[in-house]
């Protein structure tokens, strides 16, 4: 039953034929006129939804800087790779490569491969006894420490002499000058023109013993040290303690001065030489020359000074020059027990070294013995010539194979065998030897905490050692 207002095609009309809408059914293309245009489709929604900051979004937008405290996942991660090397073997290498283009032409003033070559090459090679021989050598620990005696003649006197110049030409200030400690006169010949002058002079000892015997403004006397009667001291009143009271206020306040000190005699001075009989002795006057040899007798008999003691003043060791030797031979000294430390401390490491360096040389040439046993394998591999047959498919001879597998390949054979043995067996038994074989061939920065070999916790005990064999090495001296 066909439906009103749809017209149905007849027989021999084809389905296709446009079928005409009725003009009366304005009812139905008014409401598809009214109905609106489909929304245009919005991308960002349809992926991210009505609030992006919500969407996990897996893409990475910053690459983060790999840090020391990152736990692996978060490496492998940042890396994008499931295995990663954790160290990129720049401590087994001199440096770091240089970063340059190499391809621009070659310069003129380019240094040869083999100059290069043989410059570096005293850096890279092995170590030997002779390094060892320098890292124990110490050095002259005496002759560097010895102040010569100063002599008694200036040293332009002694070049002139050493270059023949008469003494006329000498200045006539040097030629008048009289030594410093000689003796030469009596008191009687001092005067006004000699006061001044060294024409008088006393002995060296005699000089010191009269500058240690002068004054220096001994304190006065106490008055604990005043004799009392009855508890109070001789010259004061008692006075029921109103007038000792009443000055020791006034003083406090600043009404009365302070009483003058008591005038003391000079510590070199002998009451007894104001008496008559000092007066009338007759002393006998003797010489400074005399007066010195008896000071020496006398303090000897008394035991200040030895007895066969011969004091040599002109030797000067206290003067200023002096004084700054012996400050910079005392840090000379220091200074050469610390380089001795360290030349011990790299002997340690240098005979480790060489250890090391015996066992990659010995491993080295088993390496080759192995090596040279498979190339000698290899090479008679190729060379087995198969037996050829007259007769056969086309005329002519060929080479009849085996029908089976072929030629067997050879084996490798007992020699190989006990070459492979006795290098792993010396990798086994000397190898594990080395604790850290890597850290033997490592080259540590200097930037890098703790890459310095001269550890405190190490020097400490070496230079210990360095001070008592230079102790023990002078006094055998």
């Amino acid at each position: 039953m066909a439906s009103p207002g749809v017209a149905v095609p007849q027989e021999g009309e084809s389905k296709d034929a446009k079928v005409p809408a009725q003009a009366d059914d304005d009812d139905s293309s008014d409401d598809d006129e009214r109905q609106p245009a489909p929304a245009p489709a919005i991308p960002h929604l349809q992926t991210f939804g009505d609030d992006p900051s919500t969407f996990p979004d897996p893409t990475i937008y910053e690459v983060l800087e790999i840090t020391d405290d990152m736990d692996i996942e978060t490496k492998k991660s940042i890396y994008s790779v499931e295995v990663f090397p954790e160290s990129d073997l720049s401590d087994l290498i001199p440096g770091y490569p240089p970063d340059k283009d190499f391809s621009t032409a070659k310069p003129t003033n380019q240094v040869q491969a083999n100059t290069f070559a043989t410059y570096i090459e005293p850096f890279f090679r092995p170590y030997t006894e002779e390094d060892l021989a320098f890292l124990r050598e110490r050095g002259d620990r005496t002759n560097a420490f010895v102040i010569p005696k100063r002599g008694k003649r200036h040293y332009k006197e002694i070049w002139a002499e050493e270059d023949g110049e008469m003494a006329v030409d000498t200045p006539t200030q040097a030629r008048e000058k009289l030594p410093a400690n000689a003796t030469r006169g009596t008191v009687e010949d001092i005067d006004d023109a000699t006061a001044q002058t060294d024409q008088v002079s006393g002995g060296p000892l005699l000089s010191r013993l009269l500058a240690a015997l002068r004054p220096e403004h001994r304190a006065p006397t106490s008055s604990e040290d005043k004799p009392t009667t009855n508890g109070l001291t001789n010259g004061d009143s008692s006075a029921n303690g109103e007038v000792n009271a009443n000055a020791d206020l006034d003083l406090i306040l600043g009404n009365i001065d302070p009483p003058a000190p008591a005038s003391l005699p000079a510590a070199a001075t002998m009451p007894e030489s104001n008496t008559e009989q000092w007066k009338k002795a007759n002393h006998q006057k003797l010489e400074y020359q005399h007066v010195e040899e008896r000071i020496k007798t006398e303090l000897r008999y008394i035991g200040f000074l030895p007895q066969d003691a011969v004091v040599e003043y002109d030797d000067h060791f206290d003067d200023e020059i002096a004084a700054r030797l012996r400050y910079l031979q005392e840090q000379l000294k220091e200074q050469s027990m610390l380089n001795g430390a360290r030349k011990a401390r790299l002997m340690e490491l240098t005979k480790e070294r060489m250890a090391h360096q015996e066992y990659t040389t010995i491993l080295e040439d088993l390496d080759g013995q192995v090596q040279h046993a498979y190339l000698k394998r290899t090479r008679t591999m190729g060379k087995s010539k198969k037996a050829k047959k007259p007769g056969g498919a086309g005329g002519g001879s060929h080479a009849a194979g085996n029908a089976a597998s072929g030629t067997a390949r050879p084996g490798i054979g007992d020699v190989t065998k006990t070459l492979m043995e006795r290098r792993q067996k010396w990798i086994d038994s000397i190898g594990t030897v080395f604790e850290d074989e890597r850290a033997l061939m490592a080259v540590p920065r200097a930037e890098a905490e703790g890459s310095s070999i001269f550890k405190n916790e190490d020097m400490a005990d070496l230079i210990k050692r360095e001070k008592q064999a230079w102790d023990e090495e002078v006094d055998e001296e």
